[in-house]
């Protein structure tokens, strides 16, 4: 009897031991995801207070005049990766205490103690500023137009299709022209339907069905705060942002800067400044044949050397085989020359830099109007935390010329965002 009566109380305890069990380990595992969580968070900014170290580097280094005269155009997004590891992590200190020949140990004390992070800069200049489709001018050189052919050209590939092909959540299809149009009745300031083929606003009212949606809206009708209200733009989803959000941005001007651009903003410059005598190379089959492989071409190249001036580029592409390629040179004699007969370098396009009117009227154009090799001002900074079995992301952009209105000085941040 007194063993079934121990079996019994056993039996009966067992499940309630299981659930205490159970439940001590969920709230010991909580705890020491809480745990990670704010040492995540307070190691993320942490790292966007070091960012501003990159900032003020820029501004007081890259930026000055002598420096530029003698070492050469350097923008912080070259070095900012390798100069950031020495905080992010242990084994990024090593490695960059291996690269500049010094002992890793010197800086390995300098790496966070608990977690990792790493930093990515880009420049807003280099990305299409989705704000010009604004300025719809009637003249050649409309910031409108340029950022229509752009987006045109970005969207293009075959490889989209199916983005423009299956219904959206509203049941609906849009065209890439669809999605140009509507873009731009939610950012100019007018009622009337944009016209893709004047580039300017047509006859036709706007008639979008943002009122009639469950949680109905107003068009902005204004320039865009953050690159995430695009999705309020009809045509425009979670794919269509993860596809093309990357290219985009908000802030800037509306002139391409050439060190950071993409090969297909090059290559609109290209087409835009083009000369006479090469204009041929820019238009319909040969755009794909050679003015496309010289934009990627000027990309490859300006990963090691920024333009410092306009005449610099112009000289850049018009003659781009009296330039050797970065990349022969860090590797031996016989691999330069490996890389020579194997290297295929693009035919030059010439450029002018001024634009002009001819005798009987007509404008050519230049690459003062739509591009520039500026310091960059605006940047984004993508930090990637790791504690544990936490991972966060935090996302902010920075201005260095923003006016401070309660402190001396420039520089504010523009955008955060943690998730």
């Amino acid at each position: 009897m007194a063993v079934l009566l121990i079996s019994a109380v056993l039996a009966l305890l067992a499940p309630f031991i299981a659930t205490f069990n159970y439940q001590a380990r969920v709230d010991w595992q909580s705890a020491v995801n809480v745990r990670d969580e704010v040492a995540a968070r307070n190691l993320e900014r942490g790292a966007l207070r070091l960012s501003l170290l990159l900032f003020e580097l820029q501004r007081r280094v890259f930026n000055q005049k002598q420096f530029r005269d003698m070492v050469g155009s350097m923008d912080i997004t070259q070095v900012a990766p390798y100069l950031m590891s020495v905080f992010g992590s242990k084994d990024g200190a090593e490695m960059l205490g291996d690269f500049v020949g010094v002992d890793g140990s010197l800086f390995s004390e300098l790496a966070a103690e608990a977690g990792t992070f790493e930093v990515q800069l880009s420049a807003e200049s280099g990305k299409l500023n989705v704000n010009c489709l604004a300025d719809q001018g009637t003249s050649g050189d409309a910031p409108a137009r340029r950022v229509v052919e752009v987006l045109e050209a970005i969207m293009a590939p075959t490889l989209y299709n199916p983005l423009f092909e299956e219904e959206k959540s509203d049941g609906q299809r849009y065209t890439r022209r669809d999605v140009i149009v509507a873009m731009a009745d939610y950012i100019d300031g007018d009622n009337k339907r944009f016209d893709l083929i004047k580039l300017a606003p047509g006859s036709r009212s706007e008639n979008y069905r943002y009122q009639e949606l469950w949680d109905p809206y107003e068009p902005r009708n204004a320039r865009l705060d953050s690159l995430e209200e695009l999705q309020l733009v009809e045509g425009i989803d979670d794919d269509w942002m993860a596809a093309f959000g990357d290219f985009l941005t908000v802030y800037g001007d509306c002139r391409i800067n050439l060190n950071f651009a993409s090969a297909e903003q090059i290559a609109f410059v290209l087409r835009h400044a083009v000369s006479s005598a090469d204009k041929w190379k820019t238009e319909g089959q040969e755009f794909l044949l050679k003015t496309m492989p010289l934009a990627n071409y000027v990309v490859e190249y300006r990963a090691f050397s920024l333009f410092k001036s306009l005449k610099d580029f112009k000289e850049f592409v018009g003659k781009p085989d009296a330039y050797m390629n970065p990349l022969a040179l860090l590797q031996g004699e016989e691999a330069t020359a490996t890389n020579t007969q194997n290297l295929r370098i693009p035919e030059g396009i010439d450029v002018r830099v001024s634009p002009g009117t001819r005798k009987d009227g007509t404008r050519w154009g230049g690459l003062e109007e739509v591009a520039t090799v500026a310091p960059e001002r605006i940047y984004r900074v993508e930090i990637v935390t790791e504690v544990g079995a936490v991972r966060k992301t935090l996302t902010a952009v920075y201005d260095m010329q923003f006016p401070r209105s309660q402190s001396t000085g420039k520089g504010a941040w523009l955008y955060y965002r943690e998730r």
